[in-house]
Order: C-alpha cells, then structure tokens, then sequence
C-alpha cells in the first residue's frame, strides 16, 4: 500500500506532465499547420504559458478573511473579488483526470479528489513547464525571428 503523500506527488507530477505535454503537441500541429514551425511554436507556447501562469497564479493566491461590515458578532466572512474568486478547483473529476488515475503508479489505489494536490498549484506548474520549453527553443536551439 502506497503512502497518500507518495499517490499525490505522483498525481503531481503525471497531471503537470500530461497538461505541457498536451499544450506543447497541440501547440506544435497548429503551428507547423498554420505558421512558421518552431518560430509561431516558441511564441505561442509563451503567450499560453503566461496565461496559464496568471490564472494559476490568482488561483494559488490565500483567501483573504476580513471582518464583516454591520454584523457586529466579531465573526469574519471571506471578502469576495473577481480575483478572489478566479479558480480551476472544483469537485468534480475531469476526463484527463480520470484518465491520470488509471496510469501505473496510481492504477492500484485510486486517490480521491478530495485528497489531490489543488488543480490551481498543477496549473502554476504545468505554465512553468510550458514557459521553460519556449525558453528552450529560444536560449537552446536557437528559434529566433
């Protein structure tokens, strides 16, 4: 029986892969399909990127608590904002998610939702990785206008 910690890293990790991967192969056929190859790829995966990080990066954010105007009991209620509330967690499981839960590491032991890392933290990863291959393309092969 695997640890809960070692089944959420795992899920980490697959989740993040899975996610770039996807950007990247998508990215890769609408460029070569429809721009200049590796040029269109590394800017498009910058501007996907960027967005997946700004919506991670709101997501990951705390919960502001502040006290509540006229209620005078002294308790606190969360005060709520268009950026407060921006969020990709949820209860509900998506298709890529289940299909995470059938791979290897996590095919024994099924780790319920409730239990995962928070999809807002995979999502600040996968932006990283996103932008770290179209750094790649720039820095270490060289793609440049």
């Amino acid at each position: 029986m695997a640890s809960n910690r070692w089944l959420r890293a795992a899920e980490f990790v697959l989740w993040v892969a899975s996610v770039a991967a996807i950007v990247v192969g998508v990215g890769a056929v609408l460029s070569f399909a429809l721009g200049d190859g590796l040029l269109t790829l590394k800017y498009l995966l910058f501007v996907v990127g960027f967005l997946m990080f700004g919506v991670g990066s709101v997501g990951i954010q705390p919960r502001v608590r502040r006290p509540s105007m006229g209620r005078g009991d002294g308790e606190s209620s969360p005060r709520s904002s268009i950026l407060g509330s921006l969020s990709t967690d949820s209860d509900t499981e998506y298709g890529l998610e289940e299909r995470i839960q059938r791979l290897p590491p996590l095919r024994d032991e099924r780790l319920p939702v409730a239990d995962r890392v928070s999809r807002d933290w995979k999502l600040f990863a996968a932006s990283l990785v996103v932008l770290a291959v179209s750094l790649l393309l720039e820095a270490g092969l060289g793609v440049s206008a």
